[in-house]
């Protein structure tokens, strides 16, 4: 049974403004309810989201921070593996994308290293004087009769497979070994008995974040005994070569006083090297000279590209280059187009004139230094 309403309050609740009123003082009623309720849960709530958001800030700031101004710092260790047969989950290859103009990494067969421009972040960075020095002048290779070919295969020696394909090329090419690579001195002196030469392949620090370059890999600023850490390490993994290139390194090849101490222990060790010309502001060739190491730079990447059509043209590129101007030194990696070509392209260039040499044949070396001793006459 329901309650009816009775007297007074029944007559009221009859009247229409009396109804009218009480509707408007519940709307009311709700809107202050509500108002209460954001002001006692809302401020807690958007302070604690604000603090997530700045906590999550400076949390990866200083992951980006932790070694050098470099975010490659976040994922790779200047420290020895903790194995000696380290591998990576997939082989590190080499790739050389297309990129705006204004990168530094561009793979522009038109980049040469331009020694005398040091970029001001990275003399910020300097740990050690830096100031220009008088460079040495450094001997050219010596005129040849016919125009030299260098071609270099570097990435060697993590897939296998692929690294023994690129064994079987014909002619004299140059092989580069990654130094964490798996039974590097079997690889090698297979390498060298079908006729290749030999070098070492060593990461240096690259750009991108994105790129993983391995273990050990050289690192801009770091201290000095660090950074001689990591590169003994990578060159005590070989025996048998003669120089050494860069894997990667966009970043680290413009680090002057970096570079210098890598030129320090290539001179101690008898060793060349190989600019891969990753960046436009390398200073590789500079360093080298003022070190009295033997150097040479990069012409033309052939496969940065994975096609067909791209690796020929860049060979086509190549043939061009060494006919106009003597000498010209290409870079690839094994790759099954790359290898395919290469074999066909090979024994035709060398019918054409062109010498396919090892790039110990192309090197600028130090001018030696005379001596002021003079004789006597008796």
């Amino acid at each position: 049974m329901t309650e009816q309403p009775t007297g007074l309050f029944k007559s009221a609740i009859k009247d229409p403004a009396v109804r009218l009123a009480a509707l408007c003082g519940a709307g009311v009623g709700a809107v202050l309810v509500f108002a209460v309720i954001m002001l006692v849960g809302g401020p807690q709530d958007q302070p604690m989201q604000r603090d997530v958001i700045k906590a999550e800030g400076i949390q990866q700031q200083a992951r980006i921070a932790t070694v050098n101004p470099s975010p490659v710092a976040r994922v790779v260790q200047p420290t020895p593996p903790p194995s000696e047969n380290w591998q990576p989950s997939a082989p590190p290859v080499e790739t050389y994308p297309e990129l705006p103009v204004s990168r530094v990494d561009e793979p522009d067969d038109t980049l040469g290293p331009r020694e005398e421009a040091l970029p001001q972040a990275t003399a910020k960075a300097m740990p050690e004087d830096v100031s220009p020095r008088p460079l040495p002048e450094a001997v050219p290779p010596s005129p040849a009769a016919k125009p030299l070919i260098a071609i270099v295969i570097d990435d060697m020696g993590v897939d296998q497979r692929r690294s023994a394909r690129a064994m079987t090329l014909p002619g004299k090419v140059t092989l580069s070994f990654l130094p964490y690579a798996r039974d590097l001195k079997a690889q090698t002196a297979q390498a060298a008995k079908s006729g290749h030469e030999v070098m070492l392949h060593v990461a240096m620090e690259p750009e991108s974040a994105e790129a993983d370059p391995g273990p050990n890999v050289l690192l801009t600023g770091v201290p000095k005994d660090e950074l001689l850490k990591s590169l003994r390490w990578n060159l005590d993994q070989m025996t048998g070569y003669a120089g050494i290139n860069n894997h990667m390194g966009s970043r680290f090849t413009r680090d002057l006083a970096g570079m210098r101490v890598v030129m320090a222990e290539l001179k101690a060790r008898g060793l060349f090297f190989l600019d891969s010309v990753t960046s436009r502001d390398s200073v590789g060739s500079r360093a080298a000279r003022e070190a009295g190491v033997p150097y040479a730079s990069r012409d033309i990447f052939i496969d940065h590209k994975d096609e067909m059509d791209f690796v020929m043209k860049q060979l086509d590129k190549t043939a061009a280059r060494a006919r106009k101007q003597g000498i010209a030194i290409a870079i690839g990696h094994p790759r099954d187009i790359t290898l395919r070509v290469l074999k066909a392209w090979i024994p035709k260039v060398l019918e054409q004139g062109f010498e396919l040499v090892g790039i110990s044949r192309v090197l600028h070396r130090p001018r030696p230094a005379h001596s002021g001793t003079a004789g006597t006459s008796g």
